[in-house]
């Protein structure tokens, strides 16, 4: 192994390291950050809490790869147990495991950043070169190479036989060979993720990365941070080793995920007059439904996602609006949410499992009083090797959402053809008509521990505007408080983004890690 690349597992002794920034996380953000920091000729340290996995490594058994691929091996869940929050754990972070769905931040969601949020530089002009950059680099492009597989036309059909809007995915792929592995690790790095584009691009620059090693305070002196103390933790990516690495740096980028980001600035006790750290932190929360199809659906084959509809994303009133996209059918992910004791019906289900259909609606959170998202919380005691734990209240505005966006989807699966839908519901059972899918959405609860909520999408946390007030960093991620301390990663922003994040975040690294390397490179 090079000597840039160093597994903190197998470490013999404590390391002190100097560079000129130090990255935490290797995701979406800090990949980016790496990139462009190290092209400009700084030296880049990356810290990486979880394995350096590569292609050779990846699993199509669930059993093997969650462990190996995800925060606490895909179990990861809200304070109260409600929503299962899915985030990567692995060198390149989510952008290994997510399923390539790429989305420019919508035009509105900027405005309202701006009006709402005193967020400057950040309108639809301003971004679009940063956009078209990422794009270039990473082949995110409309996917029109293979036609939907049988999951996605379900979608498309059914939108098409009510009337409503329907559009094709942007997937960031080269070379896709339809396997749908996307969320196992892609099998023939057709999936442009962190790990095969920026990350070897930093190392190639001189760039150092550190595996296996959590990043546990930033090291402050006075108003300025000065580098990072991390803890090796073992093969598992769980338990400490006992051996300290301290990275001494100019400059400290925050790239962690929008938990342990503003995890590691509580546990570092950074300065925040506003309050806000771990505040505010979204999910775009998840309601599902399953159908079952006259004909064979074959669901975990093909590109996970390849059509959505936001026909009900932005309402003409003050209701929460959700996009409409399909899951892949890879059977723990997919069987694993309803309760057993349905018994005969569960059976029944399995054993059509290859007719399956499975859809989600991803609630816009962040942008009404009452979808405030939930808050970044430090435990007493760490749990599955984390010490943060998110709080995500429910309440009925949420609740209305879900209830309508279940509406909505099963409308769409009866007119896509189904014989019969199974919401994601503790108690759901067969419904065989549209009739009946209502009668039964309207004695159906939504409190915690009856409806399956899930999300792949954390936002949040460390909002970004010119306010010291009312956020913790500034428009180009410059924490206000405290000097040569960035954070780079979709925790910056103010609300939900309303469409899968990946290319938001992208763009909005590349952004500011550009501003941030002209500074460093003038000082």
């Amino acid at each position: 192994m090079s000597d840039s690349i160093i597994d903190a597992s197998a470490l013999a002794q404590d390391q002190t390291l100097d560079c000129d920034v130090v990255i935490v996380g290797t995701g979406a953000g800090g990949g980016f950050a790496a990139e462009v920091l190290s092209q400009a000729g700084l030296k880049v340290v990356m810290l990486e809490a979880g394995g350096y996995h590569r292609t050779e490594d990846f699993s199509q058994n669930e059993g093997v790869a969650f462990p190996m691929l995800y925060q606490q091996s895909g179990a990861q869940r809200t304070k109260d147990q409600a929503i299962a929050v899915f985030q990567g754990q692995t060198v390149g972070g989510t952008t290994v495991v997510n399923w390539t769905s790429s989305f420019r931040t919508p035009p509105k969601t900027l405005a309202h950043w701006a009006a709402v949020h005193a967020v400057k530089d950040a309108d639809v002009e301003t971004m679009a070169p940063y956009f078209e950059a990422v794009e270039q680099r990473l082949n995110i492009h409309e996917w029109t190479e293979i036609a939907p597989n049988e999951n996605n036309a379900v979608l498309q059909r059914g939108c098409e036989k009510l009337g409503i809007s329907w559009d094709r995915m942007h997937r960031n792929v080269r070379g896709c060979g339809n396997t749908g592995l996307c969320g196992l690790g892609c099998p023939l790095n057709a999936k442009q993720s962190m790990l095969i584009t920026t990350i070897p691009e930093a190392l190639k620059n001189g760039a150092t990365l550190i595996y296996r090693a959590r990043a546990e305070t930033i090291s402050l002196q006075g108003d300025r941070a000065v580098g990072v103390v991390a803890h090796a933790l073992d093969a598992r990516g769980v338990e400490k080793t006992g051996r300290k690495l301290t990275i001494k740096a100019r400059h400290v980028v925050v790239s962690a995920g929008s938990i342990r980001s503003p995890g590691l600035l509580l546990r570092s006790k950074t300065p925040d007059p506003s309050g806000l750290t771990g505040a505010r932190t979204f999910l775009h929360p998840v309601s599902a439904s399953m159908a079952v199809m006259p004909n064979r659906v074959d669901g975990y084959q093909g590109a996970p996602q390849s059509i959505y509809s936001d026909a009900y994303m932005w309402p003409d009133d003050d209701r929460i609006g959700f996009k409409l996209e399909t899951t892949p059918l890879q059977p723990v992910f997919a069987l694993g949410n309803f309760d057993k004791s349905m018994g005969a019906s569960h059976a029944a289900l399995i054993k059509r499992f290859t007719y399956m259909h499975s859809q989600v609606a991803l609630l816009r959170d962040g942008f009404h009083p009452q979808a405030a998202g939930g808050r970044v919380e430090l435990q007493d005691v760490e749990a599955y090797g984390a010490s943060e734990v998110l709080d995500y209240p429910l309440n009925d505005y949420l609740r209305d959402g879900f209830r309508r966006s279940l509406l909505a989807m099963m409308e769409v699966q009866f007119a896509g053809g189904a014989d019969y839908v199974v919401p994601w519901h503790m108690q759901s059972q067969p419904l065989r008509s549209f009739d009946a899918a209502k009668a039964w959405l309207d004695q159906a609860s939504f409190e915690i521990g009856r409806m399956q909520y899930g999300s792949a999408h954390v936002m949040g946390g460390c909002a970004m505007g010119e306010d010291p007030k009312t956020s913790v960093v500034d428009s180009y991620g410059a924490h206000h408080q405290v000097e040569g301390l960035s954070v780079f990663d979709g925790s910056i922003f103010p609300t939900s983004i309303g469409a899968n994040p990946q290319e938001s975040v992208y763009g909005f690294s590349l952004r500011n890690a550009r501003k941030l390397a002209a500074s460093l490179k003038g000082a």
